[in-house]
């Protein structure tokens, strides 16, 4: 089953959720989005913030190249099977819900929007992510590596939401409408 997430509803005081179109199946599911708690994010951010400052002075000891690409190849196994994990989990209690063709259509169109600051978003990070592995590189600064990590797991889970099918879709509503 691949499902393209196609509608993002979000904002304080109303139902969360995200809608998603299996195509093969010709269904609609609803996932509505968690509100983890917070405690959870601040004990992550001040561990975060300790172990940064545990490592804030530390350089790679080993400045051979091939030692340097293991550390880049490791970072990447890591951070994009972090990341296609936690997007999947997240994203684990589908609802089938039963939507007209306008109405999906209507919704189709209102995520056109959401589409465009997620690929804004997805390239920021991947300016942010180029850029902290090239600051890695030149000094060898464990900390970049850290945050280069970070970064690309993040990133890993935006572009998991930009499947290439969903560019399809939006598109194909607009050739329709013509």
């Amino acid at each position: 089953m691949k499902l393209i997430p196609f509608y993002r509803q979000q904002g304080n005081n109303m139902d969360q959720y995200t809608l998603f179109l299996d195509k093969e199946e010709n269904r609609i599911y609803k996932v509505n989005n968690r509100d983890e708690n917070n405690i959870l994010y601040w004990v992550a951010f001040v561990l975060v913030l300790a172990i940064f400052r545990a490592v804030s002075s530390i350089h790679l000891l080993v400045y051979h190249p091939i030692a340097i690409v293991a550390y880049i190849m490791i970072g990447l196994i890591i951070f994009i099977t972090l990341g296609i994990f936690v997007y999947k989990v997240y994203y684990r209690d589908l609802k089938e819900v039963y939507l007209t063709e306008p109405e999906l259509m209507e919704y189709i169109k209102r995520g056109k929007k959401s589409l465009k600051i997620e690929v804004w978003l997805t390239g920021i990070m991947f300016i942010l992510f180029t850029l902290t592995i090239l600051l890695f590189l030149v000094n060898y600064w464990i900390v970049w590596y850290l945050v280069n990590i970070t970064i690309g797991f993040l990133l890993t889970i935006l572009i998991c939401g930009l499947p290439p099918e969903r560019f399809k879709l939006s598109n194909k509503l607009f050739v329709d409408e013509e």
